[in-house]
């Protein structure tokens, strides 16, 4: 008998959730026990000096999500104009960006709150048992994955700053190389600290002074049970986050959906590419190119489970003794579009992660998400438009090619376009600027799902853009 399914960012992410799936956790707390994991197995792209936001729908239950975004402090008085930036210039390979890190860049993390509320509130084993498979492959070490390995250079001049970040994170004073095996004790040692304690232990929330993070800006960054935002598609109702990230992905699911099916493949990537950029108008904020991950579960019950977790592109510094880089959510320009440190104190951040969840005919059946900063809109607004109206399969639309836009520019995957030549035509009529990506690349995001199919069983995808893995239970 099938337990579920699990699509994460990384085989061992996936199979720390597929271990509490086994063990007969629900679909929460597969996901929570991935998201757990991923800050082992994904150093970089998730960690418990982070955040994130869930999205759920568990049987008998009215759908929920969990925004356990982080909040500006300095609401115990600290001056916010002391804080330190430094500038780092990251180079991507195509381009280069700077980016602002440092100890003046870290936002109240809640990650580590988020995950033990989903657990207390929705899940139906033990904290303890949940976090288990984290902290014994945090103490024995997972290989490092060539994807993993990519991110570790592109934000190697980041944890350069700090010898300790590159002794406990990298295992020296270079970017470490595939296969290398991350060994984390003292992250180890906080997971299991959380299982005891059934939450965050104070001697974390504690180490944040030195951040300038102080008790009230703690006491006052609690999560956030909120209702999702819906989306009508037929007999398919789409649940996602109220935030703004979820509100473009809406507005970008309902346009294609409700919009005219384009008879020719090169004009129906060009209807997307104007829709992408109709939802970049729309915007609230945009978010840096950080770095994101997704877990999506769906359990044999029927219950689903969509969450994203994010680090920015991490400040640098680890909390110490935890074994975990801070985030630089402070120092993103796009999360702070008028400059930096004029948030007020204790405002939640905005954010562009979309966790999302479906229900088809009532029934949670489909749950996906993705990291990617500003394509996460696009990526999943066209997966979720190929699954509920094309009736594609999760696999497809994971697999399809991906088009993103923005004022002036678009930018495409022509690998599996029947015509690549003829799409990229159609976008120059449209944009001053046309990027063609000759291969599915890791810029434009990583969509992991699972869907349970009309006749009952379970199918997933993850993406090989970043790297993703599923697992059956």
């Amino acid at each position: 008998m099938s337990h579920g399914m699990i699509a994460a960012g990384n085989p061992h992410t996936a199979a720390a959730g597929a271990e509490v799936l086994r063990a007969g956790g629900n679909a929460v707390d597969a996901a929570v026990g991935a998201a757990f994991a991923s800050f082992v197995a994904e150093p970089l792209l998730a960690s418990a000096g982070g955040a994130g936001m869930m999205t759920l729908a568990l049987p008998g239950a009215a759908p929920a999500a969990i925004d356990f975004f982080s909040t500006v402090p300095g609401v115990g008085g600290a001056a916010a104009g002391t804080r330190e930036l430094v500038e780092v210039l990251v180079d991507f390979g195509a381009a280069t960006q700077i980016f602002h890190v440092g100890r003046g860049s870290v936002a109240v993390p809640l990650a580590l709150d988020g995950l033990t509320l989903a657990s207390r509130r929705f899940g139906r084993m033990s904290l303890h048992d949940v976090v288990r498979p984290a902290v014994r492959i945090a103490r024995e070490g997972v290989p490092l994955s060539p994807e993993g390995a990519h991110v570790f250079r592109i934000l190697w001049p980041i944890l350069a700053q700090d010898a300790d970040t590159m002794r406990v994170l990298a295992h020296g004073d270079r970017p470490p190389a595939p296969g290398t095996l991350l060994v984390n004790g003292e992250l180890s040692e906080l997971l299991a600290e959380v299982g005891r304690a059934g939450g965050t232990p104070a001697g974390f929330h504690a180490g944040l002074a030195a951040f300038d993070i102080g008790a009230e800006d703690v006491t006052r960054a609690s999560c956030e049970l909120v209702e999702p935002l819906r989306i009508d598609v037929g007999e398919w109702q789409v649940l996602t986050s109220p935030r703004p990230g979820g509100r473009l992905v809406g507005f970008i699911l309902d346009r294609l959906a409700h919009g005219a099916h384009e008879a020719t493949e090169a004009a129906e990537v060009a209807r997307m590419a104007d829709v992408s950029r109709l939802a970049h108008r729309e915007r609230t904020i945009l978010t840096a190119p950080g770095s994101t991950t997704h877990v999506s579960v769906v359990d044999a019950d029927g219950g689903a489970a969509s969450i994203t977790l994010t680090n920015g592109e991490g400040c640098g510094f680890l909390l110490p003794g935890t074994g975990s880089q801070l985030n630089n959510f402070l120092g993103e320009e796009d999360l702070n579009p008028h400059g930096f440190h004029l948030h007020p104190p204790g405002v939640r951040l905005p954010t562009m992660i979309a966790p999302t969840v479906a229900l088809r005919r009532g029934e949670p059946v489909l749950a996906v998400g993705s990291g990617g900063a500003n394509r996460i809109r696009s990526t999943v607004g066209q997966v979720l438009y190929r699954v509920t109206s094309l009736g594609a399969s999760i696999e497809e639309a994971v697999r399809a090619p991906r088009v993103h836009a923005e004022e002036d520019a678009a930018w495409l995957e022509l690998e599996g376009l029947a015509d690549p030549d003829a799409a990229v035509r159609e976008l120059e009529k449209r944009f001053a600027s046309v990027f063609p990506f000759p291969k599915r690349d890791f810029f434009f995001g990583g969509a992991h799902g699972v869907l349970r199919v009309e006749d009952g069983t379970l199918s997933a995808a993850a993406d090989a853009r970043r790297g993703g893995a599923t697992l059956r239970v």
